[in-house]
């Protein structure tokens, strides 16, 4: 994600006041990419604005949290083949000093790729395996009801949890999410988690990772977020002894992508009441069309792009961009993927701009959208342009082309596309580059480089502390030791 934020230039009749407030402040982190320091400081001060400065702020609240919700949507997809890689490689392992639990988040894993059939079999393993300690092979079982449910079978789901002892807080914890994820009302979901997170003097990080998304669907969005801020991202759901100087950490594969819809929920709540606002309802119109289309609602995605459109005025780059967002959205709708009938309707001078070509590659990478025409003229304006001006593009060529399993060509637009003076910072690289770069290098087996990006990463962001432990396993795997690659 290039920076959405031009606040200066759409909200210039609005933000008169001292640049120290909290929206300056917020809008400097978010500049940064320090998102959660960013919703903080503005979540912190919206009580205590005065009406004409929260419709500004819950503008700015609403692109921040867009901003997280598009990172953690690219995390959870990057993370997901590693995860694969490394626990069906514990779990295929036999004898004394074996784990037990691998099997367990293999089928959580297998449950996320949207594979229930292949879960079955590996949680059925930890439910019916000899030595395997109660709460794990409940848990087990409450994600095979779970893979029940997604293959249409409700009754043996219901059956499967019905037969659980949910007095310890995880197992409700896990049950609650369950029931939840099912849209179950009776047992309430929410009524569960609230019983889950009463009994002890302190949840777990299980507890508290499981229920984040049970809120989140209950519509609960600022308890949701309230939660977030309780839990410890960067702390395993378990730990597994395996001997005296051998353990393993095992992370809750949903957790990525339940955050993702929390940050996208709280976008739209943000936006929606920014628009409320005549003085800033454009500007939030523009990202609402945003936030609709990266939550998949591609018809108030076309709404409030519309609405945006409407309007006289408005800088030309957002314009623009707004109708590749148009353009993406009536194909959705549509069912149609090819390229000419596509963009067939955008003006004639985006053909040599290269932010408008990179928010079209984009585009048709993450809508899956025919780019066949569009995308050998990207490459010669990317060969030619300089390259502060194509980053962007660059970019987005680097991940069409990563899609498309040319993993060489991949990495060498992404590596053009990142700051080679800031390497891994940040503040000087858009995250989404980084993640993305990562996961090239991890597809070309150049597992240090790709460790790097997630340490630096993880000084920001705990929750990509997952991936980095989770490759540092592979890579363990792989070359037998961890050699000069090192968890911080």
């Amino acid at each position: 994600m290039r920076a959405l934020l031009a606040i200066g230039a759409l909200l210039a009749a609005t933000t008169a006041s001292a640049a120290d407030d909290a929206v300056a402040r917020a809008t400097r982190l978010y500049e940064q990419r320090h998102y959660r320091e960013a919703a903080r400081t503005l979540e912190t001060a919206l009580p205590s604005l005065d009406a004409g400065r929260q419709a500004v702020a819950s503008l700015t609240l609403g692109i921040v949290y867009l901003g997280s919700a598009e990172l953690h949507r690219e995390l959870a997809q990057s993370a997901a083949p590693i995860q694969l890689e490394y626990l069906k490689a514990l779990a295929a392992s036999r004898g004394p000093g074996a784990s037990r639990l691998a099997s367990l988040y293999l089928g959580q894993t297998l449950l996320e790729s949207g594979r229930p059939a292949e879960a079955i079999r590996a949680l059925e393993r930890v439910a019916s395996e000899a030595g395997v300690e109660p709460g794990p092979r409940a848990q087990a079982r409450a994600h095979l009801g779970l893979a029940h449910f997604l293959l249409k079978d409700a009754a043996t789901a219901r059956t499967i949890w019905k037969s659980l002892d949910a007095r310890d807080p995880e197992v409700k914890a896990t049950l609650a999410a369950m029931y939840s994820r099912a849209a179950m009302t009776d047992p309430a979901p929410v009524a569960l988690a609230e019983a889950a997170l009463k009994d002890g003097d302190r949840a777990s990080p299980l507890v508290r990772q499981k229920l984040i998304g049970v809120y989140a669907r209950a519509g609960l969005t600022a308890k949701a977020l309230a939660l977030v801020e309780q839990t410890d991202l960067k702390a395993p759901a378990a730990t597994e002894v395996l001997g005296p100087t051998k353990s393993i950490n095992f992370y809750d594969p949903a957790l990525l992508g339940e955050l993702a819809a929390l940050y996208r929920q709280a976008s739209r709540v943000a936006l929606e009441r920014a628009a409320a606002d005549a003085r800033v309802k454009g500007t939030a119109e523009y990202y609402l069309g945003a936030a609709f289309l990266e939550a998949g609602d591609a018809e108030r995605a076309l709404q409030a792009t519309r609405a945006f459109l409407a309007l006289p005025g408005g800088p030309p780059a957002y314009r623009n961009r707004a109708r590749v967002r148009e353009a993406a959205a009536r194909s959705l709708l549509a069912r149609r993927g090819d390229d000419a009938s596509v963009w067939a309707e955008l003006s004639p001078d985006t053909a040599a701009d290269p932010e408008l070509l990179a928010d079209i590659v984009a585009a048709c990478v993450r809508y899956r959208l025919a780019c066949t025409a569009v995308e050998p003229r990207a490459a010669r304006v990317a060969e030619t342009g300089e390259r502060r001006k194509t980053s962007a593009l660059n970019f987005a060529l680097g991940t069409y082309h990563l899609r498309k399993g040319d993993v060489p060509r991949a990495v060498a637009y992404l590596e053009s596309a990142r700051d080679k003076t800031n390497k891994n910072r940040i503040e000087a690289n858009d995250p989404l580059l980084l993640v993305t770069l990562a996961e090239a290098y991890y597809q070309t087996t150049q597992f240090s480089e790709s460790l790097e990006i997630y340490f630096e990463m993880s000084r920001h962001f705990p929750v990509v502390r997952r991936l980095q432990e989770t490759l540092q396993g592979v890579y363990a795997m792989t070359h037998k030791s961890a050699g000069d690659v090192k968890i911080f």
